[in-house]
């Protein structure tokens, strides 16, 4: 599969993730954040991924940026920038520095790290989303521009 295929394969999985947001139903299982979870209420904006085939590489969203509001009564919206729709966070919790996100069926989870960086791991896609609080330090994440990682990884498979 060529690379640009894999690019658009991500970013299609990607959308087929936020289409289920959107999709979801039924009654909000939601509890208030309490305790720890009350520091992470707030919005997060989607600025990098990594799909398990390229685990060292972060690669740039670019125009497929998502975005999450995590409320404070447990619940939240997950969208993507270029889309209308959006999903409902039917449930969302942080507890010993791990936050679990409830959409619809999905249970998406991972690490929290300097108390302003979410890593949502998308198991069925096999994708990691990293999102940054507003005014966080993303600086110490090496991210590529698509165009970047391509040719890294051209240049690795010539090799």
């Amino acid at each position: 599969m060529t690379m640009r295929k894999r690019v658009i394969a991500m970013a299609l999985s990607i959308l087929l993730v936020l289409s289920l947001c959107a999709c979801s139903g039924g009654k909000p299982t939601a509890k208030p954040a309490s305790g720890e979870s009350l520091n992470y209420v707030g919005k997060y904006t989607a600025f990098a991924m990594v799909h398990d085939d390229y685990r060292d590489y972060l690669v740039d969203l670019g125009d497929n940026s998502s975005e999450i509001t995590l409320n404070e009564d447990g619940t939240g919206t997950m969208k993507l920038s270029s889309e209308k729709n959006e999903g409902t966070i039917e449930r969302w919790k942080v507890e010993n520095g791990l936050i679990d996100v409830t959409i619809s069926n999905r249970t998406l989870f991972g690490p929290v790290k300097d108390g302003s960086i979410l890593q949502l791991y998308f198991e069925k896609e096999t994708l990691t989303i990293y999102y940054a609080k507003e005014g966080a330090d993303t600086s110490s994440y090496n991210v590529l521009s698509q165009e970047a990682f391509k040719e890294t990884i051209a240049a690795g498979s010539s090799k």
